[in-house]
C-alpha cells in the first residue's frame, strides 16, 4: 500500500443542512449530499517526509480545495443532491452548517503495521469521515514508498 503524503487528493461527498426559498416564496430547510473534493493538508507528520513532502497520520486532516466552497463550487447550495425533502430548484440555497470542509480520517483508517512517534500513518484508499459523508484519500504524491499491510 502506497504513503499518503501532503496534497494528496480526497474525494467522496458529505451532507450538509441546507435553506433558501422556493420558486412561490416559501421557506425551504433541509439537507442535501455534496461533492467533497479536497487534498490532506493540515496535521502532517513534522517529522518523516517522502521526497519533500510530509507523510499524513490518522490525526491528520483534510480541506475542500480552493473554490469549491465558494459561490458556483462545488459546495455551494445549488450544487447538492439528495435533499431530504424534495429537491428545491434554487438559485440561492445556501448551506448554513459550518465549518465546510475539514474531514478526519475515519476510525477504520491508518496503518496496524507502520506508526510514526506512536501514530499510525494513512494509507491509499483509507477513508476519510467529513460533515456526514465518507470520502477516500488516494495517493498521489508519490509511488515509491509502500507499506505492507
Amino acid at each position: 500500500m502506497l504513503l499518503i503524503v501532503h496534497r494528496d487528493p480526497v474525494d467522496g461527498s458529505d451532507t450538509h443542512k441546507v435553506t433558501g426559498t422556493t420558486p412561490d416564496g416559501s421557506p425551504y430547510s433541509g439537507t442535501g449530499r455534496f461533492a467533497y473534493t479536497g487534498s490532506m493538508t493540515d496535521d502532517l507528520s513534522d517529522f518523516v517526509r517522502v521526497g519533500s513532502h510530509s507523510i499524513a497520520l490518522v490525526t491528520s486532516r483534510s480541506s475542500l480545495d480552493p473554490g469549491e466552497s465558494a459561490p458556483g463550487g462545488g459546495h455551494s447550495g445549488p450544487k447538492g443532491t439528495s435533499f431530504s425533502a424534495p429537491q428545491p430548484a434554487l438559485p440561492s440555497l445556501t448551506i448554513i452548517d459550518a465549518p465546510l470542509g475539514t474531514g478526519v480520517p475515519a476510525a477504520d483508517a491508518g496503518s496496524s503495521f507502520l506508526k510514526i512517534g506512536g501514530t499510525p500513518v494513512l494509507l491509499n484508499g483509507d477513508p476519510i469521515d467529513s460533515c456526514g459523508g465518507r470520502s477516500t484519500v488516494t495517493a498521489a504524491g508519490q509511488d515509491f514508498v509502500t507499506c505492507a499491510e
